[in-house]
């Protein structure tokens, strides 16, 4: 479970550090936890039901996303926020520049683009994604509503 996995790995750290045993134990530890997170995030491929469209490291996939995102993340927060339909563009630029809040925030949207979409996560993963992976969350979740359609809040229109 990846809760544990990183509850054991912080106790390791603290103690490790303590022994100046820090890059042993605790590395291994860090490393097994990043790869659960790329395994947990990847599993079952792109088209699995209840899984995201694209992988949690797959940025470059979308390299306009990925730039404004790490140029002015606000903006895709913002965008984020209009995109689920939690609030407009304003509300979550403003948002994401008080500190504290926009972590807040950032999970929030996470959690409702799962419930969204109908994939399949828990509260903990997308606290972890957020905190460990926030930009890579960000244009995750930009790419998701772009490969559904969804953009400036608004479905996509039916063709006739």
């Amino acid at each position: 479970d990846l809760c544990s996995l990183v509850c054991s790995c912080l106790l390791s750290s603290g103690i490790n550090a303590e022994y100046g045993d820090f890059l042993s134990e605790s590395h291994l530890c860090w490393s097994l936890f990043f790869t659960e997170l790329v395994y947990l995030t990847m599993e079952g491929g792109p088209a699995a039901p209840g899984a995201w469209l694209s992988s949690l490291f797959s940025c470059f996939d979308d390299i306009s996303s990925c730039l404004i995102t790490l140029i002015v993340p606000c903006v895709t927060i913002g965008q984020n926020t209009e995109n689920s339909g939690q609030g407009s563009f304003f509300l979550g630029f403003i948002l994401a520049l008080i500190p504290t809040v926009n972590f807040i925030w950032m999970v929030f949207l996470r959690n409702k683009t799962r419930e969204q979409f109908a994939i399949e996560g828990s509260l903990a993963g997308d606290i972890v994604s957020v905190f460990c992976c926030t930009l890579c969350t960000l244009t995750q979740e930009s790419r998701e509503f772009k490969m559904r359609g969804i953009e400036g809040g608004q479905p996509p229109m039916p063709r006739v």
